[in-house]
């Protein structure tokens, strides 16, 4: 490190100088050698400006004949960057709540370098992605806290790295991790592996037979993912819902609980509801329709006449059984024997429609009969008009400019019941005067159609 020299003008013995360490600490002692020849000062050990920035010692140099002097040697230690960033968790969390509010510290840090200057200057950082920062509270102080919202049904751990660099050169760094494990909340409802179910099952069936299992799953964890079902309450014929089916609360199995009648229930319409075991408990509900199928249990029955008619008094054998059977009925398969009210409105509806047609059908035909007969009427008087062409113009006399019939004629018309056929006849003999004759006049004028030139 350094060479101290003294010099004496004495010779022999008394001019030999021999060098040592006057004032010196034990520490000191430790690092510090002087050669007691030379008078050079070396270290013994290594030095640590962040222990001791400087040391002073004090150098004798002593003659042979006994006498000394002294010098002050003063050492300052230069800092150099060997010192690496100390990161200390004065304070963090295990666990955290995944519906914490923005901006929960979640750790509180300590970071310092021993080194000075630059080398003293510590920088820190997260690793990145992460839903947490850093935010300084005073120089050497670092809290984490929250900068996104934490949901466990994506990330349930988060293991946060915290790094600290310093700013020397090459720079020194260190790094702490943090494990922080995130809580559930029941912030998620059952969800139903389907959007609506749909069953078939015969008639007839057992009771407690399986009809089908309905599924729901809760993407949160432990008790708030716990699933129970049932049935919502309604009513099917009177009857409550839960007489009919029963849902297994923990498998979501449901069950017949009598057997079905396709005369009576054709189709059931339920809702099934899957709730979680959180507080506030979460649930969701889903339909479910259940449809009864038919089978061929029932035989035709007759409704009337009675098993218990007999035969009509003063008939025959074969005669009492046409009378008892020419007014069967067959009932529907929900009709009790004999009960042939169950069924009347049904056959007066029928009864009413027939009667409908049939007088739609009489006014057709009334119609068409009224155009026959004018038809037929109009044939008829263009026959007769016909008929008077032919009659000489002698047999009309005129009478103050009118002209009239001289002879009086008898027409027969006889027409048949159906009204196809028709007869007209003309009778000759029976025509009479019925006016007194007179000279006919000089030049009659023609009359109804007959031509002037003949």
């Amino acid at each position: 490190l350094v060479t101290v020299t003294a010099t004496d003008a004495d010779e022999g013995m008394n001019g030999h100088v021999k060098y040592s360490f006057q004032k010196i600490s034990d520490r000191e002692s430790e690092l510090f050698h002087v050669d007691p020849e030379t008078g050079e000062i070396s270290l013994k050990g290594e030095l640590d400006f962040e222990e001791i920035t400087s040391h002073e010692l004090e150098v004798q140099a002593r003659d042979g004949g006994e006498l000394f002097d002294t010098a002050e040697v003063s050492i300052t230690v230069t800092d150099v960057n060997d010192n690496v960033p100390e990161i200390s968790v004065r304070s963090a969390l295990s666990a955290i709540s995944e519906d914490v509010p923005l901006g929960t510290v979640v750790a509180l840090l300590h970071v310092q370098d021993r080194d000075s200057g630059a080398n003293g200057e510590v920088r820190c950082s997260l690793n990145g992605g992460l839903p947490f920062r850093l935010r300084s509270s005073q120089r050497s102080y670092y809290s984490v806290v929250t900068s996104r919202e934490l949901d466990r049904e994506a990330v349930s751990e988060y293991n946060v790295t915290v790094r600290a660099a310093d700013g020397g050169s090459p720079a020194l760094w260190s790094s702490a991790v943090l494990s922080l494990r995130v809580l559930d909340v029941n912030d998620n409802a059952p969800v139903f592996s389907e959007e609506r179910y749909s069953a078939r099952l015969a008639e007839n069936n057992a009771a407690g037979a399986l009809v089908l299992t309905v599924r729901a799953t809760d993407a949160d964890w432990g008790q708030n993912a716990r699933v129970r079902y049932r049935v919502l309450e309604g009513r099917v014929r009177g009857a409550p819902l839960s007489s009919y089916v029963s849902v297994q609360a923990e498998t979501g199995a449901l069950y017949a609980l009598r057997s079905f009648d396709y005369e009576e229930v054709r189709e059931l319409a339920l809702w099934v509801r899957a709730e979680d075991g959180g507080a506030p408990a979460l649930s969701s509900n889903v339909s479910v329709r259940l449809v009864i199928v038919d089978e061929n249990d029932n035989a035709p029955q007759v409704l009337y006449p009675p098993a218990a008619a007999q035969p009509a008094k003063g008939l025959g054998a074969g005669a009492g059984a046409l009378a008892v059977w020419s007014g069967v009925e067959l009932s529907p398969r929900w009709a009790a024997p004999g009960s042939l009210a169950s069924v009347s409105l049904t056959r007066w509806l029928v009864v009413a429609v027939a009667a409908v047609s049939c007088l739609f059908v009489a006014f057709l035909l009334l119609l068409l009969a009224l155009r026959v007969r004018r038809w037929r009427r109009s044939q008829l008087l263009a026959a007769s008009s016909g008929a008077l062409r032919g009659v000489p113009a002698t047999h009309f006399v005129g009478i103050d400019g009118v002209r009239a019939f001289l002879h009086s004629y008898s027409h027969e018309v006889s027409l048949t019941a159906d009204s196809r056929k028709g007869q007209l006849r003309l009778s000759g003999g029976s025509c009479c005067d019925t006016l007194p004759a007179r000279p006919p006049p000089d030049e009659p004028a023609p009359l109804l159609g007959e031509d002037p030139d003949s």
